[in-house]
């Protein structure tokens, strides 16, 4: 049902009502001098609750020192390669090692490019203005990512170490360079759609196709520079004996030095909306992928599902990735994430609050997920009741980089951790084995 009321008009008495009753609101009046001068968040910061939160951990991982996206959107991909460099230091006994991201950065935007030229194939007749289509050309060069895609990069191309492609200015602040590959992507898919409606052959599309590929690898090169096909690794221990290895691809390296197997995870993600119940599997089509590479659906669980397993993993000595709504309840300076850090009703006078499944349901708020990894946990004589985390912006924010995360605010607006398999019953296991419901690419899930 739908209340047909003509279009509400404010009329000038009722704003001059409003602004009377504002006006002389002494509360109201006190908060726009507080607000207008410091920003809502000092204001309504609640020293008492930041207090009680400290970076202390009655378990955590050995610390590698954390890494920094700069101005880029990656945190999908740094907090990837950040689980790899646990084990790759840990095999070279290295005391600090870093991977490169800009190496799968480059092979991040080709693999993209190279869906979305297909997608535009697989979509010629449909309208101009239908939604699918609009989700396809809206960014597909963006630096959003996710488990899968990540997942699935590593199997195809193999890591390096960081001095083996170092980060460009472009890697590290893509804006610009996102920007020049979307327009030209956005043009070229506008060009396969007139070809098709101008008669071109199938044979004629997918030559056209391959050129404007061969373009945008041209451009990464620029922007990013040529990935190694082999490289020298060298490098001294924490017993400071020298080592070196001439000629290793990309992909011996990752056998030798890298433990890492995706089939032995699952992304399990806790969304408690109606729609979609727990125990079941879930793809969102059209999201970005590597062609040929492995689906690798989300299973959804409770979120005490979720905290079990990564327990469970930081126990056996391995961090984990993990997705969530970072802009919520965090005080950036001190690295704190915690639920109840702001009371914006004692500032602004209303309730400002929502569930978690109405964040999902009506989109809005998750549509920016931030990736990190847990590396410890504070525990005393029960469950959990702060995390340690390891962020990607650098070493200037937390403690060296690292935030304290309260574990109500990981029950609130944490949505994924990606676990072994082997730490989850079997019987909930069971679910990946059927077919997994697909979504479309404009679901909330597409966010997380």
């Amino acid at each position: 049902m739908s209340i047909d009321i003509e279009g509400q008009v404010l009329r000038p008495e009722r704003i001059a009502t409003l602004r009377a009753e504002a006006a002389h609101d002494r509360h109201l009046r006190a908060m726009r001098g507080a607000v207008g001068r410091l920003g809502i968040t000092k204001v309504a910061l609640d020293q008492e609750r930041l207090n009680q939160v400290v970076h202390s951990f009655s378990e955590e991982l050995p610390s590698p020192g954390v890494t920094d996206q700069m101005k880029s959107g990656r945190c999908w991909m740094f907090a990837g390669v950040n689980l790899l460099r646990r084990s790759a230091a840990h095999e070279l006994n290295a005391k600090e090692f870093e991977l490169s991201q800009n190496y799968l950065t480059f092979w991040e935007k080709l693999e993209k490019a190279n869906c979305f030229l297909d997608d535009v194939l697989t979509t010629l007749d449909e309208e101009k203005d239908s939604r699918l289509l609009g989700q396809l050309f809206a960014s597909p060069a963006g630096d959003g990512g996710e488990w899968e895609l990540f997942a699935n990069l590593v199997l195809k191309y193999g890591v390096v170490p960081k001095a083996a492609m170092p980060e460009t200015h472009h890697a590290n602040e893509s804006q610009l360079m996102v920007t020049i590959l979307n327009a030209k992507l956005r043009e070229d898919g506008l060009g396969l759609r007139r070809a098709h409606r101008a008669g071109a052959t199938r044979g004629d599309l997918l030559a056209r196709r391959d050129r404007m590929l061969d373009e945008i690898y041209r451009m990464l090169s620029v922007f990013l520079g040529l990935p190694p096909e082999t490289f020298d690794l060298e490098y001294r221990d924490k017993d400071d004996a020298f080592h070196r290895e001439a000629g290793l691809s990309p992909h011996a390296f990752l056998e030798r030095h890298v433990d890492f197997d995706p089939d032995a995870y699952v992304s399990l993600v806790n969304v408690p909306t109606a729609d979609k119940p727990f125990g079941v599997a879930y793809l969102v089509d059209h999201l970005p992928v590597v062609r040929g590479g492995t689906p690798r659906p989300y299973l959804n669980v409770d979120a005490e599902v979720m905290r079990q397993a990564a327990l469970r993993q930081l126990e056996a000595g391995e961090g984990v990735y993990f997705g969530c709504d970072v802009a919520q309840m965090m005080d950036i300076e001190q690295g704190i994430l915690a639920e109840g850090l702001y009371d914006l009703r004692a500032v602004l006078g209303v309730p400002v609050r929502e569930s978690k499944a109405d964040r999902l349901d009506y989109l809005g708020e998750i549509a920016g997920g931030h990736q990190m990894v847990l590396s410890g946990v504070h525990r005393v004589d029960g469950p959990p009741l702060r995390w340690k985390v390891e962020n990607s912006w650098g070493d200037k924010h937390g403690e060296k980089g690292y935030f304290a995360m309260t574990d109500g605010w990981f029950e609130e607006y944490v949505y994924q951790v990606v676990v072994r398999k082997a730490h989850l019953d079997p019987g909930l296991l069971a679910a990946l084995d059927r077919p997994p419901v697909h979504l479309p690419p404009w679901d909330p899930m597409r966010g997380l």
